[in-house]
């Protein structure tokens, strides 16, 4: 592979992981409202930035809308650290027990503040339902074949665009 082969290598797959990372947290904040935990009406994006804060928050200026942000840098780097257990051990264990962390992290504050801050139930109750509906969604991701174009973003080469 020439030079830019690689470049244009390395560019479909930074795609590829933004396409997958998107489309988990459309599903997963889809799936977390159907079970009656409050997502905030809000916008929600994945951002590259050097801090060390995995979720950033602000406000649209033109629409007044609250905007998160996860840090895709912080994402890609527990990727990239479970790397070599992913490829030794040649099943997908290890990468959906990653996406299983990921969807934790992604709905974990949302569940909090609804369940502790709304409801006015513990941190032990928030942790709980949190992991029932990464469980119940992880489930429906493996399972539910209206889900299957999530998993297919890493199934198949993505064309060039």
């Amino acid at each position: 592979m020439n030079k830019n082969e690689k470049r244009l290598e390395k560019e479909r797959q930074v795609k590829q992981f933004y396409m997958l990372l998107k489309a988990i947290m459309d599903e997963l904040f889809s799936y977390t409202r159907s079970r009656h935990i409050k997502i905030p009406d809000a916008s929600f994006g994945l951002v590259y930035e050097e801090k060390d804060s995995i979720l950033f928050t602000s406000l649209d200026s033109k629409t007044g809308k609250r905007i998160y942000l996860y840090n895709v840098r912080l994402i890609a780097k527990s990727f990239e650290e479970k790397r070599e257990k992913r490829l030794s051990e040649k099943t997908p264990d290890t990468f959906l027990n990653w996406i299983g962390e990921l969807c934790f992290t992604f709905v974990s504050p949302f569940v909090y503040n609804y369940v502790v801050k709304e409801q006015h139930r513990g941190e032990g109750t928030s942790e709980r339902i949190t992991r029932q509906i990464v469980r119940g969604f992880m489930n429906k991701l493996l399972n539910d074949p209206e889900l299957s174009h999530v998993l297919d973003i890493v199934r198949t080469r993505q064309p060039d665009s």
